[in-house]
C-alpha cells in the first residue's frame, strides 16, 4: 500500500503490515522522474512492484539490520547506488559478517543466516556508498539530515526533513513492544539518549519503520516509548523478588519477549542480552548484587 506523506514522499507499507521480520519503506521522488528508495525490507514482491512503478536510481538503508536491507540484491544489475551508514559499512550486505556481528560466531550465527535467508530472502549484496551525521542527503526538493541514533544498533540513523517537520524514525518505532536492544552492540544508555534527542525536534509527522505514519501525540508517545526501559527493568526485578536466579533461568522466563514463538534460539539469545543489560545497570546502581560464582543475581539488602 502506498500513502503520500507529501507530494514527493510516499510511504510504502511492507509485508505483514510492516511488522518484523519486515519493515516499511519510503519512496522519495525527484523532479526529473527518478525515485530514491529508503530501506528494502518491505518484502521481495513489494519491491518488485515498486521497481515497476518507479524509476529507482538510489537505495539508502537506515541501518544494516536485515529487516531494513534484505532486498538490496534486487537492484544488483540496475546500476543503482546503495548507501548505508558509515558505522555499518564494513559489514553491510555480507551475510557471514552480519551474522557474527548480530549474534555470536559459530552455531548461533549459522542459525541466524539460515533464518534470515529463508524468512527475509536476504542475499549478499555489496554496497558502494556511506553517509554519516555530517552528511546532507539531497533528493530533488527533499533535503534529509541524518541523525545518528545509536542504542538499537551502532549504525542506526533517523532522517529529519526540517521544512515539513518530518522525522523518519525507522526502528525508533513507537511499537507497543518498545525499544529493542538485543545485540552486543546495543546500549541502553545510548538508546535513551537517542530518544531524548529525538524528542527535542519539532516533529509534525513521525514515520515509524514498523507502525507507519503517526501525526498525533508524538511527544507523548515518545515519552511512553522511553518508559518501556523502566517497565522492563521492573519485570527483571520482579523475577528476582521471587528468589536468586541465573541469567539463563531468567531468560527462560522471558520477561521482555513473553514467549519464544519462532526462531527460539535467536529470541532467547536476544532476550538474554536485554536482561543482562538491565542487570548490569541494576548492579551498577546497587539495586542488585551478583554472587561470586558469577551465576546468580539477587536483590541487594542495601
Amino acid at each position: 500500500m502506498l500513502e503520500n506523506i507529501t507530494e514527493d514522499i510516499i510511504h510504502v507499507t511492507g509485508k505483514n503490515k510492516g511488522y518484523f521480520p519486515f519493515s516499511n519503506s519510503i519512496i522519495i521522488l525527484t523532479p526529473d522522474g527518478d525515485a530514491v528508495l529508503i530501506d528494502t525490507g518491505c518484502g521481495i514482491e513489494t519491491l518488485k512492484d515498486l521497481k515497476k512503478k518507479f524509476k529507482i536510481s538510489r537505495v539508502i538503508n537506515s541501518h544494516t539490520h536485515p529487516d531494513h536491507s534484505a532486498g538490496n540484491w534486487l537492484f544488483d544489475n540496475d546500476g543503482v547506488s546503495i548507501s548505508v551508514p558509515r558505522e555499518g559499512f564494513e559489514t553491510a550486505g555480507n551475510l557471514q559478517r552480519l551474522s557474527e556481528r548480530f549474534t555470536e560466531p559459530g552455531p548461533l550465527a549459522s542459525t541466524w543466516r539460515e533464518w534470515v535467508s529463508k524468512t527475509m530472502d536476504f542475499r549478499d549484496m555489496k554496497v558502494d556508498n556511506w553517509f554519516d551525521a555530517h552528511s546532507t542527503i539531497e533528493i530533488g526538493n527533499t533535503i534529509l539530515d541524518p541523525i545518528h541514533t545509536p542504542g538499537h544498533t551502532a549504525d542506526h540513523y533517523c532522517f529529519y526533513e526540517s521544512k515539513k517537520k518530518i522525522l523518519f524514525a525507522f526502528d525508533y518505532d513507537l511499537t507497543s513492544f518498545g525499544p529493542w536492544f538485543g545485540q552486543r552492540e546495543s546500549d541502553i544508555g545510548q538508546f535513551k539518549d537517542s530518544i531524548r534527542r529525538i524528542m527535542k525536534l519539532d516533529i509534525d509527522i513521525f514515520v515509524s519503520g514498523h507502525k507507519g505514519v503517526i501525526t498525533n501525540d508524538i511527544k507523548a508517545r515518545l515519552k511512553k516509548y522511553l518508559s518501556k526501559f523502566d517497565e522492563n527493568e521492573s519485570k527483571v526485578l520482579n523475577l528476582l523478588r521471587e528468589g536468586d536466579k541465573t541469567l539463563d533461568e531468567m531468560t527462560q522466563l522471558a520477561p521482555i519477549y513473553g514467549a519464544f514463538p519462532y526462531a527460539q534460539a535467536l529470541l532467547m539469545y536476544w532476550e538474554g542480552n536485554m536482561i543482562k543489560m538491565h542487570l548490569d545497570d541494576l548492579v551498577a546502581s546497587g539495586s542488585v548484587i551478583k554472587s561470586d560464582n558469577d551465576l546468580f543475581y539477587k536483590l541487594s539488602s542495601l
